[in-house]
């Protein structure tokens, strides 16, 4: 998942950029960058009892990768409350020790 930054909006999004290199993704997926990243720093601090600041390059070493499923089509308000955490698989490399959680 690439990056993309919105235009009067204080966060991006994280988006399946299968078709920039010439493929077909079977289950494009994006989710709001905020929530991506909280979740992740959260599963990470869970996972590792680590208090500190939790940094991109911190979580790059410790293999970290955060699967997003495809969600659903659609909107409304129940989409703003927060990210839909059951469309994500967190894993944290072997480096520190296998572990993964949905």
């Amino acid at each position: 998942m690439y990056f993309a930054a919105r235009k009067s909006h204080p966060h991006g999004d994280y988006v399946c950029r299968a078709t920039a290199r010439g493929e077909v993704c079977p289950a494009p997926a994006a989710m709001r960058s905020d929530w991506l990243e909280a979740y992740t720093v959260d599963r990470y601090r869970a996972a590792t009892a680590w208090d500190a600041a939790v940094s991109r390059e911190l979580l790059l070493e410790s293999d970290v990768r955060v699967i997003v499923a495809k969600g659903r089509c659609g909107g409304g308000p129940a989409r703003l409350a927060g990210p839909d955490t059951s469309r994500l698989t967190f894993t944290l490399g072997e480096r520190l020790g296998a572990y993964q959680a949905d």
